[in-house]
């Protein structure tokens, strides 16, 4: 595998113009790096969904490196893998990379996604084809569609592209942006603020502190003054006992 798999992160969104769905355009696409062209008639063509073969490629960072989605219509298990052949034609070519139990429904708008960094054996100058892979219901039923991306890997010194980065969801109207190219969680520094939740679970715990501190001294306490008491029975008890030896026998104190 070429890919290392341990970092998968959900990002803001690299992202072109927001649009609906349109003839020139399937349920979801890339917007970034630029798609192989889409057709209504090759879609649910395995492994690319495009009657084109490789073509031009757009330059991806060797590190940092996202995909930006388009998505015209509710998408269901997205899923995104990378092959190393010059031109692959089966989905054994590929091998994932962002599985889709990480994206099980996508809405329509915008998303991005982080990619995992390759390995060190892939170096500036190799070629690869990135992989679309989701569900969507078309014509009474859900339908698998494909979409293919064709990237040379640069070093991301030399990696000179200005990517626009936001989330846009259409349901809500939101929109955030992150301008250039999106950061992996590990290059990413950012100060976590307290929720509202954690100030409170936080003041309940220095609560129950002092109240757990409260009474165990007001027990100690109480068991210092039974203590001093029995001691004061016992010492007039021990003197009447020398007053009188027929008084009964004393309790004894621990």
């Amino acid at each position: 595998m070429i890919f290392s798999t341990h970092l998968v992160a959900t990002l803001p969104l690299f992202a072109g113009i927001v649009h609906a769905a349109t003839s020139t355009a399937g349920h979801a696409d890339f917007t970034w790096p630029t798609p192989r062209p889409w057709s209504n008639a090759n879609d649910q063509s395995i492994p690319c969904g495009s009657a084109s073969g490789a073509g031009d490629r757009t330059k991806f960072p060797l590190a940092n490196g996202a995909v930006a989605l388009q998505i015209n219509d509710e998408s269901f298990k997205v899923n995104m893998a990378i092959s190393y052949n010059s031109d692959p034609s089966v989905n054994g070519d590929f091998v994932n990379i962002v599985d889709y139990s990480h994206f099980p429904v996508l809405d329509p708008g915008n998303e991005c996604y982080a990619v995992p960094d390759p390995l060190s054996s892939v170096l500036s100058g190799q070629t690869a084809t990135l992989q679309l892979s989701y569900a969507a219901y078309e014509n009474g039923r859900y339908r698998t569609f494909y979409s293919c991306a064709d990237i040379v890997f640069v070093q991301l010194s030399e990696f000179t592209e200005t990517v626009s980065c936001y989330n846009y969801s259409v349901e809500t109207g939101v929109k955030t942006s992150n301008p250039g190219v999106a950061p992996t969680p590990a290059a990413t520094s950012s100060k976590k603020k307290l929720s509202g939740g954690d100030i409170a679970g936080i003041v309940i715990g220095v609560v129950a502190f002092f109240v757990i501190i409260a009474l165990a001294f007001l027990c100690r306490t109480s068991r210092n003054v039974r203590r001093a008491a029995r001691i004061t029975e016992n010492h007039l008890r021990l003197q009447a006992l020398r007053r009188d030896p027929s008084t009964a026998g004393f309790k004894q104190f621990s």
